[in-house]
């Protein structure tokens, strides 16, 4: 397999600046679909650019959190089936693709969606390093 050519400067500052527009929100947007493809796409550069992603997700259940954390991996390449212990009411889900580690906790706060924290410890992407979100549980679910 042929590496990614490092993406410009600028061409990760548009993306960083597409994505942030969801920094500090409680809960996803509705997205149209032109923008939700804007957003695949540059989740999908920024995970082809990083080294590993935590995922976090603050959902009103635990089958909706786990089904965002499911398809979001898929979207990320990483492949994964969690057996996780049944729990009643709003949940936190985290989940480390470097280590394939998960955090399962309740959760009583307001906010929903889907955060991602990209990695890098490569100097010529480091900009990309962040979280972003949060994403609509179901962005990759249509995918």
């Amino acid at each position: 397999m042929t590496p990614l050519p490092f993406p410009t400067a600028a061409a990760i500052a548009a993306t960083r600046q597409r994505l942030s527009q969801f920094s500090c929100l409680t809960t996803p947007p509705a997205l149209s679909e032109a923008d939700a493809a804007q957003v695949r796409a540059d989740l999908s550069d920024f995970n082809d650019w990083s080294d590993y992603q935590t995922l976090g997700i603050c959902a009103a259940t635990l089958a909706e959190g786990q089904q965002a954390l499911e398809s979001f991996l898929k979207a990320l390449g990483v492949s994964v089936s969690l057996d996780l212990p049944a729990r009643e009411g709003a949940v936190y889900l985290k989940f480390n693709t470097l280590k394939g580690a998960w955090y399962l906790d309740d959760y009583s706060g307001p906010s929903r969606g889907v955060l991602i924290t990209f990695h890098t410890s490569d100097p010529e992407v480091s900009d990309l390093s962040g979280t972003y979100g949060p994403f609509p549980f179901g962005l990759f679910l249509a995918c």
